[in-house]
Formats: C-alpha cells, structure tokens, sequence
C-alpha cells in the first residue's frame, strides 16, 4: 500500500513507521530515521490511498 502526498509525491507504506499529527501536519516517521511531513491528516491519506486502489482496479476490470 501507498501513501499518496501532495503532487506526485508517494510513500511506501512498508517503509513507515508512524504518523504523528500535530501542530496542522503530519510527520510520517520512517524506518531509515527520516521524517517527511505532509497537510494531510491520516485519515486523509487513508480516503487517497483507497480511492486511488479502486480507480486502478475499476481501469483494470474495463
């Protein structure tokens, strides 16, 4: 699974260790000690994540 950020930017899901909301942000804590933030909150880039799986799987069906 994928977190889908701003623009193009996407994130491994395997590769996260936590989202952390706080101070209108969330810090997306990874396993190689890097942290990247994002506007979105984590129920957010949950909703993109399956939206985006079920356009794929909708195109893939056609």
């Amino acid at each position: 699974m994928f977190l889908l950020l701003e623009e193009d930017d996407i994130v491994l899901l395997d590769k996260v260790t936590a989202l952390i909301r706080g101070d209108g942000e969330t810090a997306i804590l990874k396993r190689d000690n890097t942290v990247q933030a994002t506007g979105f909150t984590p129920l957010t880039l949950q909703r993109r994540s399956e939206r985006f799986w079920k356009n794929c799987l909708r195109k893939e069906r056609r």
